[in-house]
């Protein structure tokens, strides 16, 4: 193997085939894992054993690893070995465990955006990348978002949407002079859709899944939902907060992107839900991109937002709870809550300073007022060496800060060095609630 790499030193290969790479240790000074966010743990960990570093690339808000273990047999082993959520085979990639364990590292994101046009991506952008992308596609098209509303939304068959097919059909036939692609959440949709273009002679589109376009692009996108009269609520619950698929189909498109479906179907199954990212992005391209798009956390420090899953962080909450249990003077009931909104905690708005819509507290210390009541009395950060050397951290917790003196709130700054320090934090909570 030393003979092999003096001659080729630098080694492509995929994570099973590493295996044949000589014995399992180390052979190289880094070890480069792409696509790192749709890598199982188990695989990833043949060519990670064989390098003295680590580089993993990828992005945690689109496609997970597809994992055929049984839910049930996965808790079962995961209570018998003691194992931790960081390290749930079915819930993480290699990328989000790391991630999760990992406070150390450097997690870098690569923000400039090339490929779509600026209103296609800047939904994905405010919705999942906490609006740091910084964009800089050249693309010109002056309809890039379009909604095709389907008013006859019924069919006798689940998740097929034959009135979508006829749409898409005519749309690929009046555009042949266009790189289009078809994606559908559904296999059957996906079947129908290829069945309907193949007995057109049309061999040069095809329909997929979102997994099948991951790191490809079209200058057009076709979204399908086949949403139903046939789709049940279970369905549509699994569908409208699918994070990885949405942002994945909407963000292959370089030029325009189609997304054809049923009003009337869509109303029906979003219902009074809040939290439906699938309305809202058919809301947002119903609109013209003129609607409200409300981000939605990522446990990752590329994005400004810790991953609250990390055993300093836990062990930090374990240290808080104890020591304000041991401090609180009697008839005085306290509750921890942790990654709280900032603008859950202040009554009233803030035009000027976004963090106060996107920025959250690391922890809030809430009073019980009544038996159904909480009162936000303190907030406590958890900083690591970031919040020190990235200027950008910096002026967020500058901002921070600011927004806490302007609502004359408590904001305590504790190094994550401390998390485990049961003492420090007990005094600095007393110093706090003695001057109360």
């Amino acid at each position: 193997m030393k003979k092999f790499l003096r001659i080729f030193p630098v080694v492509i290969t995929t994570c099973i085939s590493a295996h044949r790479l000589g014995e399992p240790k180390i052979y190289f000074d880094m070890v480069m894992m792409d696509e790192a966010s749709q890598c199982n743990s188990a695989v990833s960990l043949v060519p990670i054993i064989r390098g003295s570093n680590l580089m993993l690339v990828g992005d945690p808000q689109q496609l997970s690893p597809v994992i055929l273990l049984d839910p049930k047999a996965n808790q079962t082993l995961k209570a018998k070995y003691q194992v931790s959520q960081e390290y749930d085979y079915i819930e993480n990639s290699i990328y989000k465990t790391y991630l999760a364990c990992d406070s150390v590292s450097d997690e870098i994101l690569l923000s400039y955006h090339y490929r779509c046009h600026r209103k296609i991506i800047d939904f994905n952008n405010k919705k999942y990348y906490n609006d740091k992308l910084k964009i800089r596609s050249q693309v010109c098209e002056s309809q890039p978002l379009v909604y095709v509303d389907l008013a006859d939304g019924s069919t006798e068959e689940k998740n097929t949407a034959p009135a979508e097919a006829a749409q898409i059909l005519n749309y690929i036939l009046q555009n042949r002079d266009k790189k289009i692609g078809v994606i559908t959440p559904f296999v059957s949709q996906k079947e129908y859709i290829n069945s309907v273009l193949l007995d057109n002679g049309i061999l040069d589109v095809q329909c997929g899944t979102v997994h099948a376009f991951q790191g490809d692009e079209k200058d057009v996108i076709l979204f399908s939902l086949a949403v139903t009269d046939q789709t049940h609520a279970k369905t549509y619950s699994w569908l409208k907060n699918n994070k990885e698929l949405i942002n994945v189909a909407t963000s292959r498109a370089k030029e325009k992107l189609v997304l054809l479906s049923s009003s009337q179907n869509l109303r029906r199954l979003h219902g009074t839900d809040e939290e439906d990212d699938l309305y809202e992005l058919v809301e947002y391209i119903r609109t013209n991109g003129a609607s409200e798009v409300t981000p939605k956390a990522a446990a990752t420090r590329a994005l400004g937002i810790k991953p609250y899953s990390t055993e300093t962080e836990a062990a930090f909450l374990t240290t808080l709870n104890h020591a304000l249990g041991n401090i609180l003077v009697a008839g005085s009931k306290y509750t921890i809550h942790k990654e709280v909104p900032i603008s859950h905690v202040f009554d009233g708005s803030e035009e000027h300073n976004d963090l106060f819509y996107t920025g959250r507290f690391d922890f809030v210390v809430y009073q019980r007022v009544r038996s159904t009541k909480e009162m936000p009395v303190l907030a406590i950060e958890l900083d690591g060496k970031e919040h020190i050397e990235e200027e950008a951290v910096r002026l967020r917790d500058q901002k921070k800060a600011e927004l806490c003196q302007r609502y004359d709130f408590e904001l305590i700054r504790v190094e994550n060095s401390y998390a485990r320090r049961y003492h420090y934090m007990k005094d600095i909570l007393i110093e706090y609630f003695r001057k109360l």
